[in-house]
């Protein structure tokens, strides 16, 4: 069998070379038979000719100005500027010289390299980059100070490698930042290499990730050696001059991490299915390798690789040392002020006027001499005191006589019953109120036996952690505590067993003793009240007190204090050493500085622990005592490592990792892989990057591009009608420094962008002929984008804010500030301009165009829409007449025809309501369409 027959006439496939896109760019000589001094004009008048279509002719000046104003700024003009007697070509260099440019252009560049803030869960990061407005910043710069296409490129791919030292040029690699992903760094990668292929070159590159391309001359190995020259890079956030809260601010930012990074190529695209036998470099795709530069590693400055050392970034540190010490001093000086008065108050005479005294009591009779009894259930029967009611009510039995300042008592007890707590105990320092004092309790609680030493603050009860001790209560058991107290060491025993060592917090004038039995039915056998020998030696308690800070209001802003001091001193310290390593690398821990360093550091962390010990909540104190226990070991080594102040915050590797375990310094080298690719890319040698990056501007001007892809130039592409008007625009670019506002210049100044958008009176074989408007024979119009909408309706009623710049903002409908600044994030984003097709999160080289009865319902009961028609109302002249013909003209840029005036001044003689006829203007097609 011989197989089937071939095709008839069947033509060997193209070389690829030979594509059309991959052609150099040679600037094409202009149509001889042509007069037009404009290139545009010239190119596509020729056409016409050549196909016998008929052009429009320009449209009326006040719609072309509205056009110029919405195509440059995205704002419609104002009616002063509607009716400017300015020469056209001023108005167009007037509005490139406006900021506003920026913002407009801006958002269209943000579409074709995927803008987005940054998303999650749970406030965790996961895609994109905190702050990544900062990017968005450098676009709406760049555009304004007319910064080179080439540049602008090079600096989103390696404006670190670039001018490393250089903040404005390493904020366009917020490009990359934009794309992380913590999750899978595969995936990461690869939106990078898809992006930034199709944004820069117009190359489907991701089709060669799983198997040759299909249509294009991109290998598979050639995706991977694509993908090597991304493979070192990771990103992080650099400190901003006068900001210290990476939270709060800071510059997103790509960087070399590991220069040693390989590159493996991935079977059928599987990470799980490496191959290593196939070695993979950083290297551009085969067909375009005879342009491309050798890769030179790039030497970094110090502040690149040690942030921390920038003098703004020190400066902050210790300006913010500084403040917290201020602060810290404040709250101290408010705290003793605080612990004044409650001295005050606790020596006021509330006592009854008697000597200190010892007693005892046997209770085997009742002594009112002695006690004070107050509330039921207590009763002496069988030579004890004994509470039958087992009851958390205030009742008690307390001592008329004060007790001696330092004493021992002794009592001797027994629970009986109760109900849950069953605690039963003595309390000592009591004021006649009972307001103040401290505890010493049993508890025979099922489940949670134990000890406790408690103390009561104005009727507030505080349990200190570290005076407690767990020990079985058993009941109708007798038990024996010894409690000795000297200034505000406390010890106690049970059973002539020492189980708590307590520090006071506050020892109050000499009180009173207290018998407790709370929720329990208890005996109190004896009780003896003794002053303490000054030869007994007192046991001093071994941890630090979590709860001083509760009773004493000294205690938190004291600790605070010592630590912004001690944070000084370390900060202070570490500028010292980090200095010092930049002259001299090779210096140990041995010298003087780095050890003075690594000593206040310790220090910091000492004094940083005993805050968080005090302020540490009931679940998180064995932790924190953990840490400054931890912490206070490190502090005797005579060892250490120094900390280098930490200047930048590295993007977390894995989602299981910490930032802190993260190196504070970076590779002193950048690989270079980057910037040689960006170097390549903006070669004048290469055939694709002009004409993608001219394609995207005139579609951005017509409505419609030139290259039928915006994304793709491969095989499939045809060549498009106009492809020497591509190539010359493109050649002129690059001949004019990458200049975007001198492309602009020459296409607005034509005669083919200012055509009518008007069918009306056109000649019938053009209509016929070219109903698409292939050949520009008219202007294209177009809805406006869901940005500009809103901004519209705004401006037009008075209420745009028009400043610029800062962090995005949340999309709500009271905001008045350009839509350029909402959050724009898979999870956040403005309805209303969903509603008209904004921007897709993960690509849009193109902006759909859609439809829907959707907006035409958000046009008609949109919180703006309506504010603005009652805005509108509101103003003008008194006289229906002119009123009609000025919002006319406000809202469409024209006056009314007869027909029209004529309806509007029935319907407000039927309806006098002003607002309804904006409002009925503001859903006009003539203010949605740019025409």
């Amino acid at each position: 069998a011989k197989g089937a027959n071939a095709p008839k006439d069947e033509k060997p496939e193209p070389d690829p070379k030979e594509h059309w896109a991959y052609q150099p760019i040679e600037r094409p000589a202009l149509p001889h038979s042509t007069e037009n001094k404009n290139p545009v004009d010239a190119f596509i008048n020729f056409k016409l000719q050549e196909i016998g279509l008929q052009p429009q002719p320009p449209a009326d000046r006040k719609i072309l100005l509205r056009r110029l104003y919405l195509d440059l700024i995205g704002l419609p003009p104002t009616l002063e500027q509607a009716n400017t007697k300015a020469d056209y070509a001023e108005v167009v260099e007037e509005l490139l010289g406006s900021p506003h440019y920026g913002e407009r252009w801006g958002r269209h560049w943000m579409d074709i390299w995927r803008y987005s803030d940054w998303y999650g869960l749970d406030g965790m990061l996961r895609h994109s980059q905190k702050h990544i407005w900062r990017w968005r910043e450098w676009i709406i710069k760049s555009l304004n100070s007319d910064k080179g296409y080439d540049r602008m490129v090079s600096e989103m791919l390696a404006g670190d490698e670039l001018d490393p030292s250089n903040e404005d040029s390493v904020a366009g690699t917020g490009f990359l930042a934009r794309n992380y992903y913590v999750f899978n760094r595969n995936t990461w990668l690869d939106a990078t290499i898809e992006h930034s292929a199709k944004a820069f070159l117009g190359i489907t590159m991701n089709c060669a990730k799983c198997h040759d391309h299909k249509y294009d001359p991109i290998s598979q190995v050639d995706y991977y050696n694509y993908r090597a020259f991304f493979e070192p890079h990771h990103i992080r956030l650099d400190a901003i001059p006068g900001v210290t809260n990476f939270d709060h601010d800071g510059l997103p930012r790509a960087y070399d991490r590991d220069l040693n990074a390989t590159t493996s190529l991935f079977q059928r695209g599987d990470p799980a299915l490496p191959d290593h036998k196939i070695e993979i470099q950083p290297l551009v795709p085969k067909m375009f390798r005879d342009f491309a530069s050798k890769i030179q590693p790039v030497s970094l400055p110090s502040n690149s690789w040690a942030p921390g050392t920038r003098s703004s970034f020190q400066n902050d540190q210790i300006k913010l040392a500084e403040k917290e010490i201020a602060s810290a001093g404040k709250e101290l000086q408010k705290a003793k002020s605080v612990k004044q008065d409650q001295k005050a108050e606790l020596k006021k005479d509330n006592f009854v006027n008697s000597q200190a005294e010892t007693f005892s009591d046997g209770f085997e009779r009742e002594r009112p001499e002695l006690w004070k009894i107050v509330g039921g259930g207590w009763r002496y029967q069988g030579g004890n005191l004994v509470q039958l009611e087992p009851v958390m009510s205030d009742q008690f039995v307390r001592s008329l006589k004060v007790h001696p300042r330092d004493f021992e008592l002794t009592m001797n007890f027994r629970t009986t019953g109760g109900k849950k707590w069953k605690s039963v105990g003595v309390c000592f320092d009591i004021d006649e109120e009972g307001k103040n004092g401290h505890v010493v309790y049993a508890s025979a609680v099922d489940g949670a036996q134990k000890v406790q030493v408690a103390h009561r603050a104005n009727n507030r009860m505080v349990y200190p952690q570290q005076a407690q001790k767990r020990k079985e209560i058993q009941l109708d058991t007798n038990y024996v505590f010894k409690l000795q107290v000297r200034n505000n060491l406390l010890n106690l025993s049970l059973d002539n067993e020492h189980i708590i060592s307590h520090q006071l917090p506050e020892r109050y004038k000499e009180g009173r003793i207290e018998l407790l039995a709370f929720d329990a039915v208890a005996e109190f056998n004896e009780i003896s009240v003794n002053e303490l020998s000054p030869n007994i030696k007192l046991i001093p308690p071994t941890s630090f007190s979590t709860d001083l800070a509760k009773i004493n209001p000294t205690e938190l802003p004291a600790a605070k204090l010592r630590a912004a001091q001690a944070k000084l001193s370390s900060i202070k310290a570490r500028i010292a050493a980090d200095r010092l390593l930049l002259l001299n690398p090779e210096v140990d821990s041995s010298n003087e500085v780095m050890a003075h360093s690594i000593l206040s550091q310790k220090q910091y962390l000492v004094a940083q622990a005993e805050v968080e010990l005090l302020t540490a909540k009931a679940g998180k104190k064995s932790a924190a005592e953990k840490k400054l226990s931890d912490a206070q070991k490190d502090l005797e080594k005579p060892d250490g490592k120094h900390s280098p102040l930490r200047g930048s915050r590295m993007a977390l590797v894995s989602n299981v990792d910490k930032e802190p375990e993260y190196s504070a310094l970076y590779e002193k080298e950048s690989s270079g892989r980057r910037l040689t690719l960006s170097r390549w890319i903006t070669s004048p040698k290469n055939p694709l990057s002009a004409r993608v990056a001219i394609n995207h501007i005139w579609m951005r001007h017509f409505g419609t591009p030139l290259v039928k892809s915006s994304f793709d130039f491969g095989r499939r592409i045809p060549k498009p009608e106009h492809a020497q008007l591509l190539d010359w625009l493109a050649s002129e670019l690059m001949a004019s420094n990458w200049s975007m506002k001198k492309i602009h210049r020459i296409i607005l100044t034509s005669e083919t962008w200012k055509r009518s958008a008007s069918n009306l009176n056109a000649d019938p074989a053009t209509i016929q002929t070219d109903k698409n408007n292939r050949y520009y024979w008219r202007m294209n119009s177009r809805r406006m984008e869901s940005q500009v909408v809103r901004d519209s309706l705004l401006h037009i009623g008075g209420e745009l804010d028009l400043r610029m710049g800062g962090p995005s903002i949340n999309p709500s409908p009271d905001s008045k500030r350009r839509a350029l600044y909402f959050l724009h994030s898979r999870d956040q984003q403005s309805k209303f301009l969903a509603t008209f097709d904004d921007a897709e999160i993960l690509a849009c080289y193109e902006r759909t165009e859609s439809i829907v009865p959707q907006q035409a319902l958000a046009l008609s009961n949109g919180k703006v829409p309506l504010q603005m028609s009652e805005k509108l109302g509101a103003i003008g002249p008194k006289e229906d007449t002119p009123y009609i013909s000025e919002i006319f003209e406000k809202i469409l840029c024209r006056l009314p025809t007869d027909e029209e005036l004529k309806e509007c001044l029935t319907f407000l003689e039927k309806v006098p309501n002003r607002a309804r006829l904006a409002h009925a203007l503001l859903t006009h097609n003539d203010f949605l369409t740019i025409r």
